[in-house]
């Protein structure tokens, strides 16, 4: 259950973040795209640099921590700048979408960093089937979000 509860809490941390800033989805979706990439090409090459800095960490692997930091990093560099919503509901939506999807990219750090067992087994499980349909959901609709992100037009 210990494994509920984590996904519980890092849902509300990012749904809350991305709520309070207001930034629309699309860009940070594409951003949390971008950050999975990178941290499939670069967390193995990356940890062991990491590492060699001064950084120790027993539990969670140093490897989950960076592969984590490094999908995540993407999304948290662009909370703070680009276009915002200004409707609740869209508000609402976004946020949800936004720590769906990040948890759909999550899930593989979290797995190797937790130990899973009993009712977490059977959410981490399901999570995991439904993962690629997750990301693709988002990926979608994040590509949706920003193509609906209407530009100024400038008169002559």
């Amino acid at each position: 259950m210990t494994v509920v509860i984590i996904v519980l809490i890092i849902i509300a941390i990012l749904f809350a973040t991305m709520f309070f800033t207001k930034r629309r989805f699309g860009v940070l979706g594409l951003a949390l795209t971008a950050g999975a990439t990178l941290s499939g090409l670069w967390a193995t090459d990356v940890t062991p640099f990491v590492a060699s800095s001064g950084v120790e960490l027993i539990a969670p692997p140093l490897g989950s921590v960076v592969a984590a930091v490094m999908i995540l990093l993407p999304a948290i560099l662009l909370l703070f700048s680009g276009p915002t919503y200004s409707e609740l509901w869209q508000k609402l939506v976004g946020s949800a979408a936004f720590a769906l999807l990040a948890l759909a990219f999550l899930l593989q750090p979290l797995g190797s960093a937790l130990v899973i067992e009993g009712d977490g087994q059977k959410v981490y499980d399901f999570l995991v089937t439904y993962r690629t349909w997750i990301v693709t959901g988002g990926i979608v609709f994040a590509l949706f979000d920003l193509l609906a992100i209407k530009s100024p037009r400038h008169h002559k």
